[in-house]
């Protein structure tokens, strides 16, 4: 772990709770982003910047803007899917990082080098239409709060705090609704701090964790990062 880092424990306020269907943790990605500012107050109206991770993230990231009174940016990742089985996932890519897990050596390196070059075309072109008309984002000497809507296996998160690495920013927090202690351990190494609301011995289920998931589209995401750009003008 970096030498200055730190996990952030803690369970969900019951007074901030909304009511919830199914017993779910969270009502929504609204929800989780609300709790998750109460914890992140310090950072308000400072020169922190959100990052998000989309789909999912970017709403999370969203309401923390809108809370915390901060910028908003993100960064397109995929994951790399097993050949065999589509459930599976072997690693993630970014534009400029790739993490690919070695326990399977049967998987081609033909198919791993072909799937890293169509997920950064599609990831490219991802980014163009995030960023049509505007500059990418420096993280150089920033505080990046680094948000996402789940921490399953870790890869996108782990891809995506690399990328951010690279522009050496002051510090990376990371903050997330749920965690597991397995996905913890594998991004703690690489981050400065760590906020999350739960934390679950197992990957637990989405509908155990949220009542309302639905899928979120790249219009959903433009549309989202451009009205923070208006609200900031």
């Amino acid at each position: 772990m970096r030498s200055n880092s730190s996990l952030t424990y803690g369970s969900v306020d019951k007074r901030s709770t909304m009511v919830l269907q199914n017993d779910a943790t969270f009502q929504n990605r609204k929800h989780a982003a609300f709790l998750l500012g109460e914890r992140l107050r310090e950072y308000q109206n400072s020169d922190a910047m959100i990052v998000a991770v989309p789909g999912g993230g970017i709403h999370i990231g969203y309401h923390l803007a809108q809370l915390l009174h901060l910028p908003l940016e993100v960064i397109p990742c995929k994951k790399i899917k097993h050949p065999a089985d589509s459930n599976k996932t072997i690693g993630a890519v970014s534009l400029d990082s790739v993490i690919v897990h070695e326990e399977d050596n049967s998987i081609p390196q033909d198919y791993i080098y072909h799937q890293i070059q169509l997920l950064q075309h599609v990831i490219r072109r991802q980014s163009n239409k995030y960023y049509k008309g505007y500059a990418q984002p420096s993280f150089k000497d920033r505080t990046i709060v680094l948000v996402d809507d789940l921490l399953i296996t870790g890869d996108t998160l782990l891809t995506t705090i690399r990328t951010v690495r690279k522009q050496h920013p002051e510090k990376i927090i990371v903050v997330v609704p749920n965690v597991t202690p397995e996905t913890t351990r594998s991004i703690a190494d690489e981050i400065d701090e760590i906020i999350y609301l739960t934390i679950e011995p197992n990957n637990p289920a989405t509908g155990n964790l949220y009542a309302e998931f639905p899928e979120v589209s790249d219009d959903e995401v433009v549309e989202l990062l451009q009205q923070i750009r208006n609200e900031r003008g």
